[in-house]
């Protein structure tokens, strides 16, 4: 109304109110009304940023890479930046009239183009395909080495390389390298699996050879051990027997040494008188050599 707008900015935007080509008011987060046919105003961004960027670069031997990556950045001294950038904002939509915040990833962008393509000049495409961290400290360094930046109140607080890559073909080219690579690896480990289980198998038939001929060699120490115990058991007992008879022989000599003091003559004698005194009779004699040749030799002694 009358020309007058109310201005409302955020909490992160340092504003810089002109009039007459001098800054009347400036601070972070303004808000009021001001005249907009005499006054202009510009806002300068202080949040932090995340910004994705993608650049190529070429190794030594000839083989595009494309880095992707993330840059925080946002601006240090937002009072000299507004002199740097033309940040003037529309009075009456409060958007900015240009792009100055494109401008600044522009400028971020072809600085990690630059230090990624001096980085990777010297190297070959496996050797760059493992090089994110030193690419994050490659860019890092070529940015602070970047004075324009600083004098701009531009600052960077970390750059991450998130991938590489390289062309399709080359990509599929070393999938296709890794993949033969990897089964290569597999038929290694399957061989060296039936391998080991070859020799676990061959380990176990020996061990269970071993067993075998172990308890072979007990039994048999065994069975000699209880055969050496029978044969002392069998000495013992022949000893035992032999013994018993020659106790038996010299009870049997000391009994019959009575009588051979006694003539053959008593002994028939007796011999007769104990048939006599039996209550059985005489049914058969039996008589041999022995005593027939006795007998008659005992008749023909009594006849001379």
């Amino acid at each position: 109304m009358f020309g007058f707008r109310y201005l409302k900015s955020r909490p992160t935007d340092y504003v810089m109110l002109y009039r007459g080509g001098r800054i009347r008011r400036q601070g972070v987060g303004l808000a009021g009304f001001v005249y907009a046919p005499f006054a202009t105003a510009a806002a300068v961004p202080t949040d932090a940023r995340d910004e994705i960027f993608a650049v190529e670069a070429m190794t030594v031997d000839y083989q595009t890479i494309t880095i992707q990556g993330l840059i925080s950045y946002r601006i240090k001294d937002a009072a000299v930046a507004g002199t740097r950038q033309d940040f003037s904002i529309n009075l009456a939509t409060g958007a900015h009239t240009a792009e100055p915040m494109k401008q600044i990833v522009e400028r971020l962008r072809a600085i990690a183009q630059t230090a990624c393509r001096d980085a990777l000049v010297r190297s070959t495409l496996d050797a760059a395909l493992n090089k994110s961290d030193d690419l994050s400290q490659v860019i890092m360094r070529g940015i602070a080495d970047d004075k324009r930046l600083a004098a701009d109140g531009i600052g960077v607080d970390r750059v991450l390389v998130l991938s590489l890559k390289p062309t399709p073909e080359i990509r599929k080219a070393l999938e296709a390298k890794l993949r033969e690579e990897l089964l290569r690896q597999a038929d290694a480990a399957m061989f060296e699996r039936r391998r080991a289980a070859t020799t676990d198998e061959h380990d176990l038939k020996l061990r269970d050879e071993k067993n075998k001929r172990e308890l072979a060699e007990t039994a048999l120490a065994n069975e000699q051990a209880l055969e050496d115990e029978r044969r002392k058991v069998a000495e013992a007992k022949a000893e035992t027997l032999k013994a018993e008879a020659g106790a038996d022989a010299e009870a049997l000599r000391i009994r019959l040494k009575p009588w051979t003091e006694i003539s053959a003559q008593h002994i028939s004698a007796m011999a007769f008188k104990d048939w006599a005194n039996r209550d059985t009779g005489l049914t058969s004699l039996s008589l041999g050599g022995d005593a027939l040749e006795r007998l008659a030799n005992q008749l023909t002694a009594a006849k001379e």
